[in-house]
């Protein structure tokens, strides 16, 4: 019999995460922020924050749960060390991007220990942490666009390694 759905056990896996390993992107928000987020590895992600007012916040080898939804549809999770959630649902073939963030209330009123590479402020990060407020919590939910897409090797050092202000003229502003 044929027209009918596929059945499940010939489905691609939610755990098939060959099309969202190695992708490089950077996508532009509908509030003007861009940031840039390589996908290392089935386990590991890596940002920038390009443009807004975490600009100069970056991130090497953050874990990440990740799952595909269905082709070209991914959903990307993480727990920084700031105690900030990061959800994003990425449309590659639409290259469209979907993102909800909750802040803790810390990060608000003093980011200045997060305004770098988190790896090289981690006892700060979490001397801020740990003081506090963690709540309330603020939610920010936004939708944009990705606007430079390309596929690089996983496990790239090469990809993000350096911070957004030491980055060539241009480079958030690269389109494909």
């Amino acid at each position: 019999m044929s027209g009918g759905p596929t059945p499940i056990s010939q489905c691609a896996s939610i755990d098939d995460l060959s099309g969202i390993v190695g992708k490089h992107l950077i996508y532009a928000y509908d509030n003007g922020w861009k940031y840039e987020l390589y996908v290392r590895n089935a386990e590991t992600i890596e940002f920038r924050c390009l443009l807004g007012p975490m600009f100069g916040r970056w991130s090497k080898n953050q874990p990440a749960k990740m799952v595909r939804l269905t082709d070209g549809l991914y959903k990307l999770a993480w727990v920084e060390p700031t105690g900030t959630t990061t959800n994003v649902i990425l449309w590659l073939p639409d290259r469209r991007v979907h993102t909800t963030i909750s802040y803790p209330q810390w990060m608000l009123d003093y980011p200045e220990s997060t305004l770098g590479r988190y790896e090289d402020n981690l006892d700060d990060i979490i001397a801020d942490r740990d003081r506090g407020p963690t709540y309330p919590l603020t939610l920010v939910s936004s939708n944009g666009r990705i606007t430079f897409l390309e596929t690089r090797d996983p496990d790239d050092d090469t990809v993000i390694d350096r911070a957004p202000g030491k980055l060539p003229t241009g480079y958030a502003d690269r389109t494909n």
